[in-house]
């Protein structure tokens, strides 16, 4: 008896027969031609396509025009066992035409909707397309075999069926068909062709799972006594995955918040409280501390798989000069993608560490794109390590993080920047110069693309045209933003949503749909349209979810002679509601970071839920490691500024001189540094400055850090927010001092503006001025202050400079563990920086080295 025969008549049994002996593997006919049926080329899977609003609209539209008696959405669950596994396997074909006579079987229609001729497909895309429906033939001729086996209702089984693929061209508003009718064995022999593959991955998938269960279960936290603090947070973070719902901590530096999230998420892996971990860090420093912390839990004997997600530009062979398109424009590594995955997915599997550089290895012995596999590796990774956008931007969100079949738990580090990421995640804009530019890349080789994207500038230019000359319009200039009023301002009245430009949208509309027709003939437009086009997929998307928390506005700047430049913008005020939809995919949410504060601006922009709890643990160290100065005689207000030079240089060479180490001081602008920075060397000229520039690239951020070592003696100007005032962790003499130069407040500008009201109406326990500028201000300052110490054995002083800071205000939300002194001139802050130091060195000498 062949295989497929004894299978045959194993699927014929009822479901409790086949179930009873094990726990079935529940599967969609989805997962399974995702899984096991893409062939080909990775291009004819990329395509963007049409929206998911443009196919829901497409099948209703052709289930309303189906005969009588026919059925629409008809659902399909069979249970068989392949290989000794029961496993359950479901779905729903889009109409099902029941069998009418003896001579005529049954028909199953798939809808797929597409912007070009289904003979313009892919054959890959054809062939996925297909591999759907006759999955779900098989399925249909399962369930009326049974049916009629066991119901005695008169059913007759049928041994064939009739498939028919409908391609609803949405550019041609036109359907072609494509039918075929098949027989049981053919269907049977290719889904459990495919069955049997995802099967055997499924095996070892669960052979993995099964030793990080046992390996995590005996796993003992790594240090011999908990930190103050570190064992409360433990026992909040798995009481939350446990339980499920939302928990924010705000978490000092120095508890370490890494381990003590990652040690009871890993328990609850063991538990089976949650299937995955989702990891959120928006700093390579962050993804550097959760590998080490994975490496040190790995060194005990766990077995769990990390996988690290890089950005596409750092990964992509192409950018790295380890591949070159061929002459149509596409990347070797992209074809034959899905028939060498297979072998590429086996390799990695378990691997302890899938870190870029790992999975790159494998990429490159089978020539497949590093990127495209560190994703398709996504739902067999047991913690997944990645970015903000991953889970929250609604443009590359990741699928696989976002499916509910599995519980997952999500952790977010620096959680106090994900307000902000957030709102520029679902903001968009679009530019008259950039739309002129990718018009002109496409004059020799896509013409069509070309009429396209002429359309679009067109119609930006009759839009602000138009705004310019309603009588409703109004010119704002940028106030204090240091812009010049008279060459920039903006139409309309930005407080108030107005109406869309529809005309604009219809543009970008048609522009998209000759892009996803390229795509969908696995051809693409030129390479250098490649960022224009993900902002133009930006503007579409953000534009299908706008509401109350949205602006529109439109923006002209004369840039010499009669040229314009003009842009409609789509402003996202507050992205709260966004991130509480992305936090019902995960079973339980914990945000974390040494800055959350207070609890009203927190929760309203992180989109927490009013009842989770928020936790606040002290710092582990000592008030006496830092000194906390007050300087109010300095005036760092914008209008004070050409006064404060003086007194800011002054300031930073008492610093400096107090003790010999490193030092950093932070200011609210490159023009505010640049300013101070030539005064100081002017006048301190012996003294070495480095200073952070505008666009570093990675290496010249490293040259700057290299000065903040061990044994130097280093004097360094950086922006407060930027990339050395968060997630870099200055260890032990790294960093002995940091200058904290104003309060913070973002720059005054229309979008600032904007938020500010939008806060004024929204909220009643603060300020508007409070929710837009001081709160988000003090997280800065506060971050910037939290690099000095790192380690119990770091020692050092913040100095902050401006007369607010001794305003109830602020010194409300200071930390418990500062003790801040207010220093009234340069004097008394010489003198009790003497005082400090002092003291520090005799704690040091009646404690001995080390």
């Amino acid at each position: 008896m062949s295989e497929e025969t004894a299978l045959s008549e194993q699927t014929a049994l009822s479901a409790k027969t086949a179930l009873s002996a094990k726990k079935a593997l529940r599967l969609s006919v989805g997962e399974l031609v995702a899984f096991a049926c893409r062939r080909g080329d990775l291009i004819g899977d990329r395509t963007p396509g049409p929206s998911a609003q443009e196919g829901i609209r497409a099948h209703q539209k052709l289930q309303k025009k189906r005969p009588r008696g026919s059925e629409a959405e008809f659902s399909l669950e069979v249970n068989l066992v392949c290989d000794g596994l029961p496993v359950s396997l479901s779905g729903r074909v889009d109409i099902l035409h029941p069998k009418s006579d003896l001579h005529r079987p049954a028909q199953l229609d798939e809808i797929k909707t597409t912007y070009c001729a289904p003979d313009l497909l892919s054959q890959s895309v054809r062939d996925l397309h297909w591999a759907q429906l006759k999955i779900y033939g098989f399925c249909y001729l399962q369930q009326q075999q049974y049916l009629a086996v066991h119901d005695c209702d008169g059913s007759v089984a049928e041994d064939a069926v009739t498939l028919q693929m409908l391609w609803h061209n949405l550019k041609e508003k036109k359907t072609y068909s494509e039918s075929t009718q098949y027989q049981r064995d053919e269907l049977e022999t290719f889904t459990l062709t495919a069955l049997r593959e995802y099967v055997q991955w499924h095996r070892l998938w669960q052979q993995h799972r099964t030793q990080v269960r046992q390996t995590s279960r005996t796993l003992a936290f790594p240090f011999a006594d908990y930190r103050p603090g570190q064992r409360a947070l433990a026992v909040a973070a798995y009481r939350c995955l446990r339980d499920g719902g939302e928990l924010a901590v705000e978490a000092p530096t120095g508890i370490g918040k890494t381990v003590s999230t990652l040690f009871p998420a890993i328990k609850a892996l063991a538990e089976a409280q949650v299937d995955q971990l989702v990891y959120l860090t928006a700093k390579n420093s962050g993804r550097e501390v959760v590998r080490q912390t994975a490496q040190m839990f790995h060194q005990r004997g766990l077995r769990l798989s990390l996988l690290e997600i890089q950005a596409r530009d750092k990964t992509c062979a192409c950018n790295l000069g380890l591949c070159s398109r061929d002459a149509d424009g596409i990347c070797p590594r992209t074809r034959g993608f899905f028939d060498r995955l297979p072998q590429a997915r086996r390799q990695l599997l378990g691997k302890p560490l899938l870190t870029a550089e790992a999975v790159a290895e494998v990429a490159d012995k089978l020539q497949l794109c590093p990127f495209e596999l560190s994703l398709q590796m996504l739902p067999w990774a047991d913690l997944v390590v990645c970015d903000f956008n991953y889970v929250f931007d609604p443009l590359v969100r990741m699928q696989p993080l976002l499916d509910q079949s599995r519980k997952r738990a999500l952790l977010v580090d620096e959680a106090h920047n994900l307000g902000e990421r957030a709102r520029a995640m679902y903001s968009a804009a679009l530019e008259r110069s950039s739309c002129r530019r990718a018009a002109a890349d496409c004059k020799s080789t896509h013409p069509t693309l070309r009429r396209s994207i002429q359309s679009l500038v067109r119609a930006l230019e009759n839009w602000a045209e138009a705004q310019s000359q309603s009588h409703n319009s109004r010119t704002f200039a940028p106030g204090s933003s240091g812009d010049d009023p008279a060459a920039q301002h903006w139409l309309g009245d930005p407080s108030v949503p107005e109406q869309l430009p529809v005309a604009v949208s219809r543009a970008v509309h048609k522009v998209l749909a000759v892009v996803s027709a390229l795509w969908e003939q696995s051809r693409r437009p030129p390479e250098v349209l490649g960022d224009w086009l993900k902002n133009l997929f930006r503007y579409i998307t953000v534009e299908q979810l706008l509401g109350n928390q949205h602006r529109c506005l439109t923006k002209v700047q004369t840039r010499g002679d009669r040229w314009q430049e003009q842009q409609v913008q789509l402003l996202c005020l507050n992205a709260a509601d966004f991130l509480q939809q992305s936090y019902r995919q995960f079973h339980a949410v914990i945000a974390f970071s040494a800055t959350l504060r207070p609890a009203a601006f927190i929760y309203r922009q992180l989109g927490l839920q009013q009842h989770s709890p928020l936790l606040t643990l002290p710092s582990p160290f000592h008030p006496a490691q830092q000194g906390v100065f007050l300087c109010p005689y300095v005036d760092t207000r914008y209008r004070a500024r050409d006064a404060a030079i003086s007194a800011l240089v002054e300031m930073v060479t008492r610093v400096y001189a107090s003790r010999p180490g490193n030092y950093l001081v932070f200011f609210p602008s490159y023009r505010f540094l640049q300013r101070v920075a030539e005064e100081f060397s002017r006048r301190q000229p012996h003294i070495a400055l480095v200073q952070q520039t505008p666009g570093a690239s990675e290496r010249a951020r490293s040259e700057f850090l290299q000065h903040f070592s061990d044994g130097r003696h280093s004097l360094g100007f950086a922006i407060m927010g930027g990339v050395f005032g968060e997630g870099v962790d200055y260890r032990g003499e790294q960093l002995v001092g940091t200058i904290v130069v104003g309060v913070g407040l973002p720059q005054v500008n229309v979008e600032q503006e904007l938020l500010r009201q939008a806060w004024s109406s929204d909220n009643e326990t603060a300020s508007g001025f409070d929710m837009a500028y001081r709160y988000p201000g003090l997280t800065r300052v506060l971050q910037t202050a939290g690099r000095v110490i790192r380690t119990e054995s770091d020692r050092g002083v913040v100095v902050l400079a401006d007369a607010r800071f001794t305003e109830p205000f602020y010194r409300d939300l200071f930390p418990a563990h500062w003790q801040p002194q207010t220093c009234d001139n340069g004097e008394a802050l010489s003198r009790q920086l003497a005082q400090f130091w002092q003291a520090t060195t005799d704690q040091e000498t009646e404690n001995g080295p080390g």
